[in-house]
């Protein structure tokens, strides 16, 4: 029988027999392969193995039995390698790196991530995590390819897709439509979208984060119901050229610019309830501005300000955790992560930071009398 042993969200999965049991192999001292390779932020740690692998002309087995003992590597666009400490001490001397500036490149490699096993060096390729969503996500090949890069790079991501502002690309893992990426040629207003969001998550922080997060689900609500969804939804699904696969692929594309538009709108009143400025009027005042928007937007708004009460019921008192120190007064000055957000990383991904119940392509159901919402299974 195979030994078994424990994956990064502990169940048991089969080990190959080159490491079973308690026996490990004495090891020398990790060396610098001769060519070195340069990181990437974000890339997952199973991209940057194999490209280290190829620089070298190894295979990537023999790579990783120089890393630790471990089972199989799996393909690296759909899945991920985790390594304890010991084994990235040992990659990181193999690559040329220090292992603090591996763990800043390599979401993965981050001490959260780490696995526990020890002391000896132990790494799992898991076929799929089995808790979690995991999302990679293709480099833009023209950027890897100015930098005299591969472009078959894999990002770690926070959602299943990233943006590559400087070439107007919208980019998936997706096989849809024979292509990873879809211009954004004609839809500047997403790649604006785009670049405001990253300034207000700068800006913000862990709390910007957050509110992006419960604001693109919101949209979700408006998309999966045809009747709440704005024209110009439609608008911009129409200037995509060519093939571009389901329209539950793009659904987070078309939404774009209206979730980060919102998403200022939901920092505007979670700025004033964590500093205790707000009051039931001043709430008052804020959804009927919300509402204002919306029928800009064409939404119907009664209707469309359903889910955003339920975001507010979520969001209510008390705003911060007990110790947690007020935001400094200031448009632009940072907000931590207001309750019910608790442990919000930097990796953590959309899908599990936001307080919402319902995702991209959920069967729209309405709510029972307690507001409990019921969805059914994930875009």
């Amino acid at each position: 029988m195979r030994a078994r042993r424990q994956n990064v969200n502990g169940a048991s999965s089969p080990g190959r027999g080159r490491t079973t049991g308690t026996r490990r192999r004495s090891r020398r001292p990790a060396s610098p392969l001769p060519r070195q390779v340069r990181l990437i932020g974000d890339e997952s740690t199973a991209s940057f193995v194999t490209r280290l692998a190829a620089l070298n002309r190894l295979p990537v087995e023999d790579l990783m039995d120089r890393v630790g003992d471990g089972t199989r590597p799996m393909p690296v666009q759909s899945t991920e390698v985790y390594l304890n400490a010991p084994a990235l001490q040992r990659l990181a001397a193999l690559s040329g790196h220090g292992a603090a500036l591996l763990q800043r490149a390599l979401p993965h490699l981050r001490s959260h991530h780490l696995l526990a096993d020890g002391p000896q060096p132990v790494w799992q390729w898991p076929q799929w995590r089995p808790k979690g969503p995991l999302f990679l996500v293709r480099a833009c090949d023209l950027c890897a390819q100015a930098r005299r890069r591969p472009s078959e790079v894999y990002l770690v991501s926070v959602t299943r897709w990233r943006v590559c502002a400087r070439h107007h690309r919208w980019l998936d893992n997706l096989r849809e439509a024979g292509t990873t990426w879809l211009s954004l040629g004609g839809l500047p207003d997403v790649v604006d979208a785009h670049r405001q969001r990253l300034m207000l998550e700068r800006r913000l922080g862990a709390g910007g984060r957050a509110l992006f997060a419960d604001a693109l689900h919101l949209t979700a609500f408006w998309w999966n119901i045809p009747s709440l969804s704005p024209p110009v939804w439609a608008a911009r699904r129409s200037i995509l050229a060519g093939p571009v696969g389901s329209d539950l692929r793009i659904a987070p594309l078309v939404c774009y610019p209206e979730a980060v538009h919102l998403a200022h709108l939901l920092a505007q009143r979670e700025r004033r309830r964590m500093r205790d400025t707000g009051n039931v009027y001043a709430d008052r005042d804020w959804l009927d501005h919300v509402g204002g928007t919306l029928e800009d937007w064409n939404i119907p708004v009664l209707p469309a300000l359903l889910p955003v009460d339920l975001w507010m019921q979520h969001h209510s008192s008390p705003p911060l955790a007990d110790g947690e120190p007020r935001p400094a007064q200031g448009r632009w000055r940072r907000l931590p992560a207001p309750l019910p957000h608790t442990g919000v990383l930097a990796d953590t991904h959309l899908e599990e930071l936001t307080c919402l119940p319902w995702r991209f392509g959920d069967e729209s159901r309405r709510p029972d009398a307690t507001q409990v919402w019921s969805v059914a299974g994930q875009a």
